[in-house]
């Protein structure tokens, strides 16, 4: 089950939630309910959550600055959004802070349903990989394939972030370098070619499910420039995303 946690200031509208996503997505369920961003918050440090879809206007912090302070914080799970406001300049604010979709209110069943489904689809791609690493001390040191695996690991949960080498030899409190030369000497390639390999492995599991957009898979794997990925993943995969898609 994906535990979801809703959020907006109006009972009905958070009840109606409760019972269209119990009735048409079962694979969701909703653990907890907030009125306003300040009380999802409070939430979030208590319990893990696999999904929040907040509401936009609301008291005290509304759904941006709720979704802004969780950027900040560091949570990265999806933030789908609800609005009665068409305004422009809420989607844009939306999505530059990461938001997976911004749908207007009135909210139909479908459209409910189409959301989550994406959702789901992008939650098992990423195969649920959320949960941060022991940090390396000296009384614990890793050997060399424990190095590498714990380097994986971290690929595989933060590939959709901007990732380096020097961030994950930070984490793990080693020299950029020398995990480096560790990484192609255990694995047999260099840490960009198994971060873009796996980022385009997860690419095309969400292009077989052909409910995302091109652009929309790129930003969910890391590339926030389209035609960077688009150059990528020609490279690797001998055609373009387009093209691939229609065979």
């Amino acid at each position: 089950m994906l535990r979801t946690l809703i959020v907006d200031d109006e009972f009905w509208m958070l009840e109606g939630l409760k019972k269209v996503i119990k009735r048409d997505c079962p694979q969701f369920t909703v653990t907890a309910a907030a009125r306003d961003g300040a009380q999802a918050l409070e939430w979030l440090e208590r319990e893990s959550f696999d999904l929040v879809i907040t509401d936009i206007r609301m008291p005290k912090m509304d759904g941006l600055q709720l979704l802004q302070e969780m950027r900040a914080l560091g949570k990265t799970i999806p933030v789908l959004i609800f609005s009665a406001y068409s305004d422009f300049d809420y989607a844009k604010q939306a999505i530059h802070y990461g938001a997976f979709d911004y749908i207007l209110k009135p909210i139909n069943r479908s459209e409910i349903r189409a959301a989550l489904n994406r959702i789901e689809t992008m939650l098992t791609a990423q195969g649920h990989q959320r949960e941060a690493l022991v940090a390396v001390t000296p009384e614990q040191p890793l050997q060399g394939k424990q190095v590498i695996e714990a380097m994986q690991k971290l690929i595989q949960s933060e590939y959709m972030h901007d990732l380096s080498i020097v961030a994950i030899a930070d984490k793990l409190g080693y020299n950029s370098a020398y995990l480096s030369r560790l990484f192609k000497q255990e694995s047999g390639v260099g840490f960009l070619q198994y971060l873009t390999e796996y980022r385009l492995k997860v690419a095309v599991q969400l292009m077989e499910n052909k409910g995302f957009s091109i652009t929309e898979i790129a930003r969910q794997v890391g590339y926030a420039d389209y035609k960077h990925f688009r150059k990528v993943f020609k490279q690797y995969k001998g055609t373009s995303p387009s093209e691939y898609i229609e065979k």
